[in-house]
């Protein structure tokens, strides 16, 4: 004759030592999914493509600066730009400003530039 085993219940302390180790699996598979989409955002933010309109960006704020404020370098914009925090900003209406001195001074020059003496 086969002896029946006894059911063992679980007390709340097991059942909540369990759903807690659940929660951690949880969490850590979700961790895990989040980094893949995070390497997935790097990944296309490094396409040249993107990489290329980054770029241009650059030029064409560095061609705006030196028609606007040639006299200046990146001390003086710190400086301008935590002013500017520090007073209080709209941020769509120089963002708009922005864009429009942008368009107006970054610009690359059109045409064949001339040699430098340098290269001569």
């Amino acid at each position: 004759m086969q002896m029946e085993r006894k059911r063992h219940r679980r007390t709340a302390e097991e059942r909540l030592a369990d759903l807690e180790a659940k929660r951690q699996q949880t969490e850590a598979k979700l961790r895990e999914q989040l980094a893949k989409i995070d390497e997935q955002k790097r990944r296309l933010a490094q396409s040249p493509a993107v990489r290329k309109t980054q770029v241009e960006n650059q030029k064409r704020f560095e061609r705006a600066v030196q028609k606007l404020a040639p006299d200046l370098d990146h001390r003086h914009f710190i400086a301008i730009i935590a002013d500017a925090v520090d007073g209080g900003f709209d941020a769509d209406a120089l963002a708009e400003r922005g864009e429009a001195l942008l368009a107006e001074h970054g610009k690359s020059r059109r045409g064949r530039r001339p040699r430098s003496a340098v290269g001569l």
